[in-house]
């Protein structure tokens, strides 16, 4: 079985040699560099695990193999966040996490040198081991959590089947591997005649992973160009005009566009998609289409936003409402998800932008 999980994982490593130099050759972004990154991270595991190179005595090899696939979790969770979450946040805390768990593997290293294939009943052994790995854990579980939260307000079809693709393929493949790992260790006496079985199945997955992106990268190269893009449309932080369709669209453009501007369905709390498609009585997918093709939306969240940080900036400025009317008045349930939003779009919290108005 060990003959099959070496060639197995060489054909592996060439199909991730293969995403990582189209990535970053065809996508010169954040998003081609993690990509081409992740796929390393992924090289140096199947070189490290499954053919089983011998790396304890170069100091460079063991950085290379033994510490990098450590940052494949965190680089997955990154490239869903470029991919799939469309407002940009900082990523403060999860810098925290990684760098906590080099530390720990550091301190691991250099305390308890010896302890492969033992249980030590030291907590601190314990810690050490442990922790990190359900934190890199946290980070594909993350992931898939923000894939799956936002699929019903994507606009971008080819990025709602990739969504799919990743939740079942790679997020689930490195919580495999994650977990395994972290059986492995706790029970690492039972498990270690299940462990060329479990290389096996960890390497014919991401072989497996890595061709079928590699064949729909191919394939739909020019709309991952567009889900990958990092300029998005509608997303103005200077100004708020209301992305008008042209009128000699479809009745189904107009429909929209008068029901957001004219009836202010955009006010109402948790206002979806398919709300919007139930009241006009349209399906669901010719509306999603006609928002992004024509309005030039990825995501509906943004589309609702320009209509209701445009009206609260109004209300802002000619009315001394308290903010906290405001943000109820033009759609949002939470005060903290209206400022955020505000701040966002204006560079301004809304007190801020009412006090500039005010000195006039």
């Amino acid at each position: 079985m060990h003959t099959i999980n070496i060639y197995i994982s060489m054909l592996a490593i060439s199909q991730f040699i293969f995403l990582g130099a189209h990535f970053l050759t065809h996508q010169r972004n954040a998003i081609g560099r993690l990509v081409a990154l992740f796929s390393l991270c992924v090289i140096a595991y199947l070189l490290d695990d499954s053919i089983d190179i011998d790396h304890s005595y170069n100091f460079i090899a063991d950085l290379v193999l033994g510490e990098l696939p450590t940052l494949a979790p965190f680089l997955l969770w990154m490239i869903a966040t470029y991919l799939f979450v469309d407002e940009r946040k900082e990523h403060s805390l999860a810098w925290v996490a990684i760098s906590c768990c080099f530390i720990l593997d550091t301190y691991l290293e250099t305390s308890f040198p010896n302890t492969q294939g033992l249980r030590p009943q030291s907590l601190a052994y314990v810690i050490a081991r442990f922790l990190p790995q359900l934190i890199l854990l946290s980070f594909p579980l993350h992931a898939i959590y923000l894939v799956i939260r936002g699929y019903k307000m994507d606009l971008l079809e080819e990025r709602r089947k990739l969504r799919i693709a990743f939740v079942a393929g790679l997020g689930g493949v490195i919580i495999f591997i994650l977990t395994g790992n972290i059986i492995n260790d706790f029970f690492y006496e039972g498990l270690e005649e299940a462990s060329e079985l479990y290389v096996l199945i960890s390497s014919s997955s991401l072989f497996a992973v890595a061709l079928f992106l590699n064949l729909e990268s191919i394939q739909t190269s020019k709309d991952l160009m567009i889900i990958v893009s990092e300029d998005t449309p509608g997303n103005d932080t200077d100004e708020f005009p209301v992305n008008t369709v042209d009128m000699t669209d479809s009745e189904s453009a107009r429909a929209i566009q008068h029901a957001i501007v004219n009836e202010h369905l955009y006010r109402e709390p948790g206002f979806t998609i398919s709300d919007l498609a139930d009241h006009l009585n349209l399906l669901e997918y010719r509306v999603r289409k006609i928002i992004n093709k024509s309005m030039q939306y990825k995501n509906f969240n943004q589309f609702l936003n320009t209509y209701r940080i445009e009206e609260a900036c109004s209300l802002l400025s000619s009315t001394e409402l308290p903010v906290s009317h405001i943000a109820m008045d033009v759609g949002y349930s939470s005060l903290s998800v209206f400022n955020r939003v505000f701040k966002e779009r204006t560079n301004e919290t809304p007190s801020e932008y009412r006090k500039r108005y005010l000195r006039y």
